[in-house]
């Protein structure tokens, strides 16, 4: 079986899928060899391929398989609002809310429910430390030394005929020319293509949940509490194998001109509250490209963080626990897995 990166659960390779399963960009700004501080969940590598370049998907096919995902999830529904579940003892309380981490500005996503469960909240706990010097330092250093080459190589060096082509063109409509990426390997520029894309067409990482978030609950005085490091979301996509880097970074140029069209649709679902669509969207191993893609970026991932939720019973206070929805949905959620362990988790 030739390996190849989720289908129908993102555009343009994984663009979508990391806005609702990993941590939240920072900036509002291209992401330049000097200034890398892109916060973005990432897939690690397997042992497998992708498929050759001459029998690529092109843009109709996976424009098809979006909207054959699309079409399944309208077919379910949520509760009007995005989702919000609750886990509880006789001294604590843990409120789990699923995140997107660019959004439009006038995007109206909270409801009285979601503002009393935050404001009673002692405790935020994020994905990961994207906000202070320290946690900045740390992105910085990772996504630096793991998205740029450093060995002299250049983008263009590496792509063949047909990948340059597309992505120049892809260049072109955001305005920029191929020097600007070219120090970047496939992955950091294919993340940043995507970004640089949603923001032109009005998305905004500082309109993203966790940038409110954080805002607020330092104007209320908060703690802080995070899943994971910097260094370990880079390291999974940086260990990506290159040429699976390449079709990503592909089929990223290729749909380029599709992905804000598509998070608005993403979007629509999760502001809908529909878990079970986002799961086929997001979090759906079936069309996850493969066990090695799909279990790095959200099965292995929500085994690590469900334990450590639990564990957090173990302090009383109200914790308020935000992070990318697409780890909140599908048949390997962290939700799912709570309940799994027989933990009582009230929410959809």
């Amino acid at each position: 079986m030739t390996f190849s990166l989720p289908r129908a659960a993102a555009v343009s390779g994984l663009a979508l899928t990391f806005l609702l399963a990993g941590c939240g960009t920072q900036s509002d700004e291209p992401t330049t060899p000097a200034q890398t501080e892109e916060d973005v969940s990432i897939v690690e590598a397997t042992t497998e391929t992708e498929a050759p370049e001459d029998v690529r998907r092109d843009r109709e096919d996976i424009l098809a398989e979006f909207e054959t995902a699309l079409a399944e999830a309208k077919a379910t529904s949520g509760s009007g609002s995005p989702a919000l579940w609750t886990l509880s003892d006789d001294d604590t309380t843990i409120y789990i809310f699923g995140t997107v981490h660019l959004m439009r500005p006038d995007m109206e996503w909270r409801t009285a429910e979601f503002s009393e469960a935050f404001d009673s909240a002692d405790k935020l706990v994020l994905e990961l430390d994207m906000e202070s010097p320290e946690g900045q330092r740390e992105m910085a250093k990772d996504f630096m030394s793991k998205g740029l080459y450093g060995d002299g190589r250049t983008l263009s060096s590496e792509l063949s005929e047909g990948d340059l082509e597309a992505l120049e063109s892809a260049l072109d409509s955001l305005g920029l020319p191929i020097a600007a990426i070219n120090p970047m390997e496939p992955w950091m520029a294919a993340i940043n293509l995507s970004v640089l894309r949603l923001q032109k067409d009005g998305f905004d990482p500082n309109a993203g949940v966790e940038q409110i978030l954080l805002a607020d609950a330092h104007e209320d005085g908060k703690s802080f509490g995070y899943l994971e490091t910097a260094s370990i979301q880079a390291d999974i996509f940086d260990t990506l194998p290159e040429p699976v880097q390449k079709e990503y970074l592909y089929e990223t140029a290729l749909t380029l001109d599709d992905t804000t069209k598509m998070l608005d649709q993403v979007v629509e679902e999760w502001s809908d509250g529909d878990v079970a669509g986002l799961g086929t969207l997001v979090a759906n191993p079936d069309t996850g490209g493969g066990e090695g893609v799909y279990d790095a970026l959200f099965l292995s991932r929500n085994q690590n963080w469900a334990p450590k939720i639990a564990d957090m019973l173990d302090e009383p206070g109200t914790v308020f626990i935000a992070v990318g929805a697409g780890h909140l949905a599908g048949p390997d959620s962290v939700i799912t897995m709570l309940r799994d362990e027989g933990y009582e988790v009230e929410g959809p």
